[in-house]
């Protein structure tokens, strides 16, 4: 995307991609919604046309039989044989009757029942049953009988039901019309039909996709659809059963109510047809309703409006809509490539070499309109560009050789200093103690002295007295680099002049004449003074199998058997200017120790220096910690893990302070021992 967006090509070509989608979008909607008023308006008009031919293209086949079948019960041969059946005459003109009505009728087979006897008369277009027409007689106490015996009570022109026939071993859409004799009275019933299967195959099922007929009777019985076992088979033979109507295919109360009120509505006015939606076995379905009076009988046009009249039927339509809005895109991309982009992109391509250092650009500038005067604007600003240039480059030769004399003399006095501060590490380097030194007194150490500048303020001292006892301890001088090695050596000076004169004194007034001296020495007074430069120290004088110890600002850290604790310093500095409400007496500490036992005098360069992941600072509960935990350990591996413990939990941070660190182990000095 950040590519796409990085020119105005890829500019336009975004925003109208973005145009041509959310119009594309709109149009869909727009779209879907024209398309479903029109697929309403159209499917309303669809199911009229189509119940209407499909009540024509059921009722013909049907009113044929119909008028067949009435028109033989007129036949008064039929009715003089039904009154004396026994009459070898009358039999053999009524049989060569039906025989000439049988083959106009649909399946070419007629029926004749004869009341009085129960004999029921059959011959089917093969003529298969010639001379054995009588293929059954009825019997009241059958229970497949019962059909008749129910019709025959009815007074009707003539009866349309769907049921099997189990003598006949058929099913059929069966037309019975009764016979009467001149007077009225009931001598029988003719029965014509059409075969179910023949039915529902040429007449019912519809060779169109999404199309299914029903046929159903006033009560809502199912006569004829393409799913024979929802036929209700004892509609008009047996009334007082439970039948199967188009009421049970539907899912949803208020189509029961809207579907009986369409039927109503249809028996007041039968040449009308309704439209509705229903939700048929699940599916919501457009249903077309013609009604047959004559027959008596519904026609129920189902019709899957998304098959005959879905989306698809639009598509085309859609799909110009789209080629036009491509097609608008791609035009105005067009124009807009040719008079715009194309010189707006020459424009940039000239504007990257004058920025490259190239001033010799010219554009050509034909056309008189806004791009056309820019581009007279650009070469105007490229010659002053490159006559400015000219003299700039003169001008900055000149200042080069200039800065370049001067940079050699800054890198020289450079040089001298950083060989001087060099030197001065030297020379504070030498205030250390020596090795040799530290050995003869202590049995084991580690120190870490790390200033946070070439030089710095800290420094750790041994000073061999004159009774055979040694001071060794901890400076924290004021400030750190170059004031702080300054205020180092002023220290180290006055801390080996009271030291020297200062045998069998107490630590407390050892610290109290070198306060006194420092403080003549930096000459603070107790007014005035701009800067207020001192120290934090850590003392411990070491005898035989005792320490003691002072501090001002630096405490005693040490392990014995395994657990590590803390002495206090006095809160205050030695050095500073005189404030006699802050000055605290300074308190020694005697300690007997073993050569198990472990002292530490740190700086608060290492307790203040932040790091870790939340850059909090490494803290005196750590250090405690870790010393306790190394109390087996050698002092130099525990110098060794102590910088690596630094260096990791410091990271990326810059180091604060100067960081100094003195620990030791000291032995059991004899009497004999010392200077």
């Amino acid at each position: 995307m950040p590519l796409l967006l990085g020119s105005l090509r890829g500019k336009f070509v975004f925003w109208m991609s973005a145009v041509f989608t959310i119009s594309l979008l709109l149009a869909f909607g727009a779209f879907r919604s024209v398309s479903d008023t029109i697929i309403i308006a159209l499917g309303d008009r669809f199911a009229e046309k189509q119940a209407l031919y499909d009540k024509s293209r059921i009722r013909a086949p049907v009113q044929k039989e119909i008028v067949l079948a009435r028109k033989m019960a007129d036949s008064v041969v039929l009715q003089r044989w039904a009154e004396a059946e026994n009459d070898p005459q009358l039999k053999a003109s009524a049989l060569k009757e039906l025989d000439s009505y049988r083959q106009y009728f649909f399946d070419g087979s007629v029926s004749f029942i004869i009341d009085k006897s129960g004999h029921y008369y059959f011959n089917n277009k093969h003529d298969d049953f010639s001379g054995q027409e009588l293929r059954y007689t009825l019997d009241r106490a059958a229970a497949e009988d019962h059909w008749y015996y129910q019709i025959r009570q009815l007074s009707f022109p003539y009866t349309l039901h769907v049921a099997p026939d189990q003598h006949l071993n058929m099913t059929k859409m069966w037309v019975d019309v009764p016979i009467h004799s001149a007077s009225g009275q009931f001598l029988g019933l003719i029965r014509a039909g059409i075969q179910l299967k023949d039915f529902i195959n040429d007449f019912i099922r519809n060779n169109e996709d999404g199309i299914t007929n029903i046929l159903i009777d006033g009560d809502g019985a199912i006569q004829a659809h393409p799913d024979s076992s929802l036929i209700d088979m004892s509609s008009n033979s047996n009334p007082h059963a439970a039948h199967f109507t188009i009421f049970n295919l539907l899912n949803l109360q208020d189509d029961h109510i809207e579907l009986q009120a369409a039927l109503d509505a249809l028996r007041m006015v039968p040449t009308q047809v309704q439209t509705l939606y229903l939700t048929i076995q699940g599916e919501r379905k457009l249903v077309g309703i013609a009604y047959m009076p004559d027959l008596q009988w519904f026609n129920i046009t189902v019709m899957d409006i998304d098959t005959l009249l879905g989306e698809h039927t639009f598509t085309p339509m859609f799909m110009v809509l789209v080629a036009a809005l491509l097609f608008s895109l791609l035009a105005v991309a067009g124009v807009l490539q040719f008079f715009v982009l194309r010189r707006i992109a020459g424009l940039d391509s000239a504007a990257r070499k004058v920025a490259g250092g190239h001033y010799d650009v010219q554009l050509s500038n034909r056309e008189n309109d806004e791009l056309g005067r820019l581009a007279s604007g650009f070469n105007h600003m490229a010659a002053t560009i490159r006559d400015n240039t000219a003299k700039l480059e003169h001008r900055v030769a000149e200042r080069t050789v200039e800065l370049q004399r001067v940079n050699d003399q800054l890198a020289l006095k450079n040089k001298q200093i950083l060989d001087s501060i060099r030197y001065a590490k030297l020379i504070q380097t030498a205030i250390l103690p020596r090795s040799d030194l530290i050995a003869r007194y202590l049995q084991d150490h580690l120190v870490i002295w790390l200033p946070r500048d070439v030089v710095g303020g800290d420094f750790y001292f041994l000073h061999p007295a004159q009774d055979g006892s040694c001071f060794l301890g901890l400076v924290d001088c004021t400030g750190h680099g170059i004031p702080g090695a300054f205020m180092t050596m002023t220290a180290h000076a006055v801390l080996r002049q009271v030291l020297s004169e200062s045998d069998g004194l107490p630590l407390s007034s050892i610290l109290a004449l070198m306060d006194e001296r420092l403080r003549q020495t930096l000459q603070h007074t107790s007014e005035g003074d701009a800067l207020d430069y001192g120290m934090d120290i850590a003392i411990c004088r070491l005898n035989t199998g005792t320490l003691e110890y002072a501090g001002c600002g630096i405490d005693l850290c040490l392990v014995k058997k395994g657990a590590s604790s803390v002495i206090k310093a006095t809160h205050r500095g030695l050095g500073y200017r005189l404030n006699p409400r802050k000055v605290k007496p300074i308190e020694i500490h005697h300690i007997t120790f073993d050569e198990q036992c472990r002292f530490y005098l740190v700086s608060d360069g290492l307790l203040d220096q932040d790091g870790g992941e939340d850059g909090f600072g490494f803290g005196r509960e750590r250090f405690l910690n870790q010393i306790a935990g190394w109390a087996d350990l050698s002092m130099n591996q525990q110098q060794t893990l102590l910088v690596e413990l630094l260096e990791r939990y410091r990271g990326q941070r810059i180091q604060r302070d100067d960081i100094t660190v003195f620990g030791f182990s000291a032995k059991n000095l004899s009497p004999d021992e010392g200077i």
